[in-house]
């Protein structure tokens, strides 16, 4: 993948939680079909809201989806019955749940409009890494989820042909957030960058500003450099600040082990 489309994606995969799942999630991304990189959510633009349409709206929309999960599971009531690594999967599933939507590059070059068996055919290519990276049931998770994520809007008016509809929570989940992320009324900014998880991992918190832009901000702490000072004393932002927190506190644990 590139640095460009890295940075584009990083804020959500900072949300991971598992490092082998999110190690497969880039897989996945970097297998995409090229024009997922660049074009529109809708095909036609009458559908979905204005930050996912033109250059990069389709990878913004499923950006979109994953944050509309994170906000699902910060709830009490789905967190503490979703374990972390099925919060993951679920992850996954939205942040590529559309790689297919025009079909493969070839599909696309012949015909730009959206396929109407597009679930189906992500959810394939998902299962064709069955036994690799991740296990059997963890990789048909991910898959289950994204062939039903149309919901009612299952049924193709000129074929007859019906999709799957969510049957469980987990499908139930990331068909509502699609649903949501697909509101023209709902608008995202993706100015702002989503707030790592950085209490349980904060050895993965990156910076995304100023002159160390890009670089681990435990590598800054752990070398000295007077840039972690400012910015205890200037930068207020609550996931720069909770980052801080939970780096002081590891490497003071990793001291008192010396």
């Amino acid at each position: 993948m590139t640095p460009e489309r890295l940075n584009i994606v990083q804020p959500v995969l900072n949300t991971f939680e598992n490092n082998d799942i999110k190690d497969f999630a880039i897989v996945l991304l970097d297998n995409l079909p090229e024009y997922i990189w660049h074009v529109g959510a809708s095909s036609t633009g009458k559908y979905h809201p204005a930050y996912s349409l033109g250059e990069l709206g389709l990878m913004r929309h499923q950006i979109a989806v994953v944050r509309f999960l994170n906000f699902f599971l910060e709830l009490e009531q789905y967190n503490k019955i979703i374990p972390s690594r099925e919060r993951d999967l679920l992850r996954v599933a939205g942040l590529i749940h559309d790689g297919r939507k025009s079909g493969s590059q070839s599909d696309y070059e012949r015909s730009k409009y959206t396929k109407f068996d597009h679930p189906i055919q992500m959810a394939a290519v998902v299962r064709s890494y069955d036994g690799k990276y991740l296990n059997h049931n963890e990789i048909e998770l991910i898959a289950h989820c994204i062939e039903s994520h149309m919901g009612s809007w299952n049924v193709d008016k000129k074929t007859g042909k019906c999709l799957p509809k969510p049957e469980d929570l987990y499908q139930e989940l990331v068909h509502l957030a699609d649903y949501l992320a697909s509101r023209k009324t709902i608008t995202m900014d993706f100015e702002n960058i989503e707030t790592p998880r950085v209490e349980s991992k904060p050895e993965e918190y990156v910076l995304t500003f100023g002159k160390h832009k890009g670089e681990k901000l435990i590598d800054l702490y752990r070398s000295g450099d007077d840039y972690v000072i400012w910015m205890e004393e200037n930068i207020t932002r609550p996931d720069v600040q909770t980052a801080i927190k939970a780096i002081k506190k590891k490497l003071a644990e990793e001291d008192d082990e010396l």
